[in-house]
């Protein structure tokens, strides 16, 4: 019986002093420490460290989602995505620390515990809020958010970003390219997160980020947190021209556009004009949409609704209910607009 004599580990890192065979290996592990990503994505210009990543990640920008989540039916492009998501069902911790009983869902969640909890020297902790990054790399890429520090800028509109990549994701919004495009309706997307909230509001209906004033739900803590704003009546940005005051800069210069008569967003389909993207979304799903694009779909009689609040009240005349009482006589209404209409009527109010 012949054995192969083992090969010395004789390539060794001169960051981490890590040793290996080859020295293509130690090539691909010094990219952890430099952050270096030679491999790049011809669809979206995403780089990757390994060539392997790649083709894996070639799955996004395909139409097919073969993986099936068989709690829930969700469809993913690849099996780690199957995998990642199963857990949010089972409540799975396979990550065990070594070093007592703790368990985590994610990787980075045992590091976090691991550094903190026993003071182990694995991974690198910012000093400001004790995040745990596992390289250099990545811990001087986040102390810009603690310093502000945006290196790179764009060189057509002067915006500036923390990150490369961040930059490289801008860009697009100037070329108008949308490389990531929904598998359920035709819409498209320059970048992949808003793919992801696309999904999550309109054809998953996930809002797992709860307000804990009024216990309603939004697809992301970004929405969540803007809508608290509007209980804590947070108002510093006010109409120089009628002297309303809005909790958010973007809801005045939609404002000052309604003043001036300006409607940039138009419609497809009849040409009409609007203010912002979200009037213009909601008049596309309400008058031009597939029934199949709007996500509420009424339990009685199969009509599907734009918002929650359409299908509330289509509801309320299945069910007969009419909460808008007349303090003038018994008339009662499914609708605040309804009661409106009954007062100008016959009260002359």
């Amino acid at each position: 019986m012949n054995l192969q004599p083992k090969r010395k580990r004789s390539h060794s890192c001169s960051v981490c002093k890590k040793a290996f065979i080859a020295p293509s290996d130690l090539e691909r592990h010094f990219r952890v420490h430099t952050g270096e990503r030679p491999f790049k994505c011809e669809v979206c210009q995403l780089r990757f460290k390994k060539q392997g990543d790649i083709t894996s990640h070639s799955a996004v920008h395909s139409n097919e989602t073969p993986f099936l989540c068989v709690f829930c039916e969700r469809a993913f492009k690849s099996v780690q995505y199957l995998s990642r998501h199963i857990v949010s069902h089972t409540n799975e911790k396979p990550n065990f620390c070594s070093k007592c009983p703790a368990s985590f869902s994610r990787s980075p969640e045992l590091t976090q515990h691991v550094v903190t909890k026993h003071g182990s020297k694995r991974g690198k902790q910012c000093q400001h809020c004790s995040k745990i990054f596992h390289t250099i790399g990545q811990l001087d890429v986040h102390m810009r958010v603690h310093t502000g520090e945006k290196p790179f800028g764009c060189p057509i509109c002067d915006k500036k970003f923390a990150r490369k990549q961040h930059l490289k994701l801008h860009s697009l919004i100037h070329s108008g390219e949308k490389p990531w495009a929904c598998s359920k309706c035709p819409k498209k997307f320059t970048q992949k997160s808003t793919l992801n909230v696309h999904m999550k509001m309109v054809h998953w209906n996930e809002r797992p980020h709860l307000c804990n004033l009024c216990g309603k739900g939004f697809a992301t803590k970004g929405k969540r947190d803007e809508h608290i704003k509007s209980h804590l009546n947070e108002k510093h940005h006010k109409c120089s021209k009628c002297g309303k005051r809005f909790s958010q800069q973007k809801n005045l210069r939609y404002h000052l556009k309604a003043h001036e008569g300006i409607k940039d967003f138009k419609c497809c389909e009849c040409d009409r004009g609007f203010i912002n993207r979200s009037n213009l979304k909601l008049h596309y799903l309400r008058n031009h949409a597939n029934p199949s694009e709007r996500p509420f779909e009424c339990i009685f009689c199969a009509k599907t609704f734009a918002t929650r609040k359409d299908i509330e009240l289509h509801l309320r005349r299945h069910v007969g209910e009419k909460p808008f009482f007349c303090n003038l006589c018994r008339t009662s209404c499914a609708e605040n607009g309804g009661l409106k209409i009954h007062l100008r009527r016959v009260h002359y109010v």
